[in-house]
C-alpha cells in the first residue's frame, strides 16, 4: 500500500496580471507628473476694522502713559503722619461772638412793656393824689415814687434775667462749637490716613490700567507678528512640498506595480495508504480495547456531507465525510476520509463486520 503522489504550481491569474499592468501603467503616469508650485495667496491681512482697533488701542496707550502714577505714590509715602492740632479752651473763647444779635432788641421791648405799666401806675397814683388834695406836693411826689418802684425793680430784674440768659446760651454754644473743634481735630489724622489711602488706590488703579493697556498693545504686537510668522511659512511649506514630491511620486510607482499573490494549485491522488495513515491513530485505542484495530466504523448511516475525492491504487472508491450525531453518540469521531462499508460489502463481504448496534464496520487492513 503507497500514499498518493502530490503535485504543486503557482501562477497568477490573468485577470490579476491585468489589473497588475493596468495599475503599474497609472502609476507610472502619475509618477511622470511635473512638481507644480501653488502661487496663489495663502495669508489673510488685517482688515479695515482690526486696523482701527490697533490705532485707537495705541491711542488708549499713550493717553494712558501721560501720567506716572508712582510718583503720586511716591509722595504720598514721603508726607509726615497726621497730628492732632490744638484747639482753643473756653477761656480764650470769644463769648459775644456767639450771643444772639436780638437779645438786646428782646430786651428793649420788655423794658417799654414795663415802662407802659409804670406810666399806667404813674398815673392812677396822680388821680388818687388829686382825689385827696395832695396833687403837686410832696405827699404827691411820694405817691407816684412809690407807684414807680415796682416797675424800675422789674425793669432790672428782667434785663439782668435776659441778658444772664443771653450769656448762659452763648456760653452753651461755644462750649459746643470747641467741643466739635476738638472732634473734627481728633479725627482730622484718621481722616487724612483714609484720603491718602483712597488716592493710593485711585493712582494704583490707574497704574492697573497702564498696565492692561500695555498688555493690550503687547497682544497687537503679537497678532502682527503671528501674520508676519505666517507670510514667513507660506514659502518654506512650498520647499518642503517640493522635497516630498520626488518620493511621493516614486511611492505611487511603487503602489502601481501593486502586491500579487501567487495562487498555489496542488492535486493529490489519494492512496489507501493515506487512509491506513489516519486510521492508525486510532489503532491504539481499539487494540487497548481488545478489538482488531483496522475494524473501524464506516457505516453510511453514520455520516453526512459524503463527498467523493478518487480511487485509492486498488480500485477502491474514497470520499470525505462528517459525522453525524448518532455517530458522536457511539463515541466515533475519526476518520473522515475513506470508504463506505456499505459499497464494500457488495463486492468484498469479509472486510465488513457489523457491531452490536448494527452498524458496520471496515477491516482496513484487509483492503
Amino acid at each position: 500500500m503507497s500514499k498518493g503522489a502530490s503535485t504543486s504550481k503557482q501562477e497568477l491569474p490573468v485577470w490579476q496580471r491585468q489589473q497588475a499592468q493596468e495599475v503599474f501603467q497609472a502609476g507610472k503616469q502619475l509618477a511622470g507628473q511635473p512638481f507644480v508650485p501653488y502661487t496663489g495667496p495663502r495669508v489673510a491681512g488685517f482688515n479695515p476694522d482690526q486696523l482701527r482697533q490697533f490705532q485707537a488701542t495705541r491711542g488708549l496707550f499713550e493717553t494712558g502713559m501721560e501720567y506716572d502714577p508712582l510718583t503720586g505714590i511716591q509722595e504720598l509715602a514721603q508726607k509726615e503722619a497726621p497730628q492732632i492740632g490744638q484747639v482753643g479752651s473756653l477761656l480764650g473763647a470769644d463769648i459775644g461772638a456767639y450771643q444772639s444779635p436780638y437779645t438786646q432788641q428782646v430786651i428793649d421791648q420788655s423794658m417799654a412793656d414795663i415802662q407802659r405799666q409804670a406810666d399806667i401806675a404813674r398815673g392812677q397814683a396822680q388821680s388818687r393824689a388829686i382825689g385827696a388834695g395832695a396833687f403837686g406836693g410832696s405827699r404827691s411826689a411820694l405817691l407816684e415814687s412809690e407807684s414807680q418802684r415796682p416797675y424800675i425793680e422789674q425793669q432790672a430784674r428782667t434785663a439782668a434775667g435776659l441778658r444772664q440768659a443771653g450769656f448762659e446760651q452763648a456760653q452753651r454754644a461755644a462750649e459746643s462749637d470747641i467741643a466739635r473743634q476738638q472732634q473734627m481735630a481728633m479725627f482730622a489724622p484718621e481722616l487724612e490716613l483714609k484720603a491718602r489711602q483712597q488716592q493710593a488706590g485711585l493712582l494704583g488703579g490707574v497704574g492697573a490700567e497702564q498696565q492692561a493697556r500695555l498688555g493690550q498693545l503687547g497682544q497687537i504686537g503679537r497678532q502682527q507678528q503671528q501674520l508676519q510668522q505666517m507670510g514667513l511659512q507660506v514659502p518654506y511649506e512650498e520647499f518642503q512640498r517640493a522635497l516630498a514630491y520626488g518620493p511621493q511620486q516614486f511611492g505611487l510607482l511603487a503602489a502601481g506595480q501593486g502586491v500579487t499573490t501567487p495562487t498555489t494549485t496542488t492535486q493529490k491522488k489519494t492512496g489507501l495508504g493515506d487512509v491506513l495513515g489516519t486510521t492508525a491513530q486510532l489503532g491504539g485505542a481499539a487494540l487497548m480495547g481488545g478489538m482488531n484495530p483496522f475494524s473501524i466504523f464506516s457505516d453510511e448511516r453514520l455520516k453526512e456531507n459524503i463527498k467523493p475525492i478518487g480511487k485509492s491504487e486498488n480500485g477502491h472508491n474514497l470520499y470525505t465525510w462528517d459525522w453525524n450525531d448518532k455517530a458522536k453518540e457511539l463515541g466515533v469521531n475519526d476518520p473522515t476520509t475513506g470508504v463506505l462499508a456499505q459499497e464494500v460489502k457488495k463486492y468484498m463481504p469479509e472486510a465488513v463486520i457489523e457491531d452490536e448496534n448494527g452498524y458496520y464496520k471496515v477491516n482496513y487492513g484487509v483492503l
